[in-house]
């Protein structure tokens, strides 16, 4: 055991000296994650997004009303922000002076020509510069729509069954109406069945998982650099097992890559203010991962010839799996085979583990996730040892 310490305490001190370990390790993944998270934060997060709607009702009635009760509803919860007009012509000279991003108009005569059944229209007009915002006035209007549709198929059905004319006095006599039949939805914040990660979080975790796979690389290909610079006959003619030089690589690359992932965790938490949760269940989350790149790289290095040829490709890999992995973008929403290919990496079981941890939950909801890494990690460690004990033995 003394003689594993020595060699990776050997190894530590000069992979210490090279700055590149710390340019890779850390300044890289926290200047990446802060860059997207500035440039793509506010899109992902809805911070940015600002709805200001105008409203003109020149119909004024019940069901009108309605539909007005939902927009302030949302604007009361601070959804949107919501004037009213008197007029079309007034809405539309705070359009054009940008004071609103879009408004809705509805017409004189909506509440009659929804209770007789005859087709009317809610005009949503935006600016031209706001599609997002104009899109969500229209999806308003549709859902308005959508429910006044409902009630009108169920009146129309209970006056057929009655063998009776869709009156206003029939319409009175049921126990509902067109006007709370549309006021039967309501916008709100609810959380998402899928767990997700928020913007800052998503990207810091991202950004340090990916070049995890580059960082352990400074430990595993150790043994390729000992081979090209003749150390390693000396080391193997030394009365040192060879699994104590394996496991001397393998301890560097763990460190390396533990010290890294813990610096970003911290960093990114008081700069980007991410949340990554539970403490304990990240620290168990960064172990596992860290062995299971330790692992795969490990395998790499026990293949490769040299230790440019070990890095090429484990960059290949590293990159390929980091985006499969949906490390810069959720792949896992998209559906498909694609969604459930990226189970196939460990970078999708970090960020599923992480996002398991939100919304303040305990450490252990993170051990499904550590315990699918740890699968991973043995696979590939395994057969990189017996690769490498196979290559020294030669």
């Amino acid at each position: 055991m003394s003689a594993v310490l020595l060699i990776a305490g050997k190894d530590l001190r000069l992979r210490v000296r090279d700055r590149s370990v710390f340019i890779l390790g850390i300044i890289t993944p926290l200047v990446l994650s802060y860059i997207f998270y500035l440039v793509f934060g506010s899109a992902a997060t809805g911070d940015g997004l600002s709805l200001q709607y105008g409203l003109v009702d020149e119909d004024r009635s019940e069901i009108s009303a309605s539909f007005t009760a939902v927009l302030e509803g949302a604007a009361a919860d601070g959804v949107l922000e919501l004037t009213t007009f008197q007029t079309d012509a007034e809405a539309a000279s705070a359009l054009d002076e940008g004071d609103i991003d879009a408004y809705l108009h509805v017409p004189a005569g909506l509440g009659d020509a929804v209770v007789t059944n005859q087709p009317t229209t809610i005009e949503v007009i935006g600016e031209i510069d706001a599609p997002t915002a104009t899109q969500i006035a229209a999806s308003f209007a549709e859902q308005f729509a959508s429910a006044v549709a409902a009630s009108q198929t169920a009146v129309g059905t209970a006056a057929a069954v009655s063998g009776v004319e869709v009156t206003s006095e029939f319409i009175g006599s049921l126990s509902g109406d067109p006007a709370s039949a549309a006021m039967s939805f309501m916008f709100a914040d609810e959380t998402a069945a899928t767990k997700q990660l928020d913007a800052p979080t998503f990207f810091a975790a991202g950004m340090a998982v990916f070049f995890l796979f580059f960082t352990v690389q400074f430990g595993v290909i150790g043994l390729l650099e000992e081979e090209r610079e003749g150390t390693m006959p000396r080391l193997m003619a030394a009365p040192i097992p060879r699994v104590s030089l394996i496991a001397a690589k393998a301890i560097l690359a763990f460190i390396i890559g533990a010290v890294s992932m813990t610096v970003l965790v911290v960093a990114t938490t008081f700069l980007m203010d991410a949340n990554w949760g539970a403490p304990l269940g990240v620290a168990v989350l960064v172990i596992a991962g860290v062995f299971s790149a330790v692992g795969i790289m490990g395998l790499v290095a026990s293949v490769a010839k040299t230790p440019e040829g070990a890095a090429n490709l484990g960059s290949i890999i590293a990159v390929v799996l980091g985006m499969l992995g949906g490390t810069f973008f959720p792949i896992a929403a998209t559906g498909g085979l694609l969604a459930n290919l990226t189970y196939l990496t460990p970078h999708a079981w970090f960020m599923l583990g992480l996002a398991e941890l939100g919304s303040d939950a305990p450490w252990t909801a993170a051990l499904p996730a550590a315990a699918a890494m740890m699968v991973f990690a043995l696979l590939t460690g395994g057969f990189s040892y017996l690769l490498l004990q196979l290559r020294l033995s030669r």
